[in-house]
């Protein structure tokens, strides 16, 4: 009986608290949620903003590069510019001295280059610093400049160029420059090539300047003779040219 009581006892729960302790409330701060709405909102109306300024931007470029396309089509179908022609017309060797003592050559050339203009509304500006070089085999003969002028559409003009200088020349080349001055060489002639360096403007009724650039023209000739004072001429040429737009925009 009283090992039955004792069991009973053992197995009963323990008494709970006299005085009960109320939970701990969980606390949501409004303020914390308010300041996080709140930098969403700005952040999604930068992105908004940021999304319109490349719109508009991409939009600007498109219509820009579109309306210089239809001007620069209008203008060239209006104006039909034409590439203009250079021709040498003659070549008169004033002087040329090999000296015996040395290796210096000195030289005088006068160039004349008929240059042709087909185009009715563009004129052609030929700035200064416009340079034009004489060479044998490689070596500099002399040199001399284009005078600066304004050529109209539609018209031929013949440009004086004088050529002064003087180099140091190789006992080979001064040998072969010495049998072209003393009479004419072989059938095959004597090959002679002149570079021209001339910075140009192009415009529009010869008032308005649309272009700048730099026009490299390679002459090569072979002529009969290059005695001074002797007509010189030119059995066959060729010639070669390349446009600089980067140092002339």
């Amino acid at each position: 009986m009283d090992n039955h009581h004792q069991s009973q006892r053992l197995a009963d729960p323990p008494p709970g608290p006299t005085n009960p302790v109320n939970p701990v409330p969980t606390y949501i701060s409004l303020a914390t949620q308010n300041f996080h709405r709140h930098h969403d909102h700005e952040y999604s109306h930068e992105v908004d903003n940021c999304q319109r300024l490349v719109c508009f931007s991409c939009t600007f470029l498109f219509f820009s590069i579109l309306l210089f396309l239809v001007t620069f089509v209008s203008v060239f179908t209006i104006i039909n510019p034409k590439v203009p022609k250079y021709t040498m017309s003659s070549i008169i060797i004033n002087s040329l001295h090999v000296n015996p003592e040395n290796a210096i050559v000195s030289a005088e050339f006068t160039l004349f280059i008929k240059a042709n203009n087909p185009n009715k509304r563009i004129g052609i500006l030929y700035r200064d610093a416009g340079k034009v070089t004489a060479l044998f085999r490689g070596n500099t003969l002399c040199r001399g400049e284009i005078p600066q002028f304004l050529q109209p559409g539609n018209n031929i003009s013949l440009i004086k160029i004088g050529m002064k200088g003087e180099t140091e020349m190789g006992p080979d080349d001064r040998a072969l420059l010495l049998e072209g001055i003393a009479g004419p060489p072989s059938s095959e002639g004597l090959e002679l090539d002149v570079l021209a360096q001339v910075p140009v403007a192009i415009q529009l009724d010869n008032e308005v300047t649309i272009w700048n650039f730099r026009v490299d023209t390679f002459y090569t000739f072979m002529v009969n003779i290059i005695a001074p004072r002797q007509p010189v001429k030119i059995v066959r040429s060729q010639q070669f040219f390349e446009v600089d737009f980067m140092d002339w925009m």
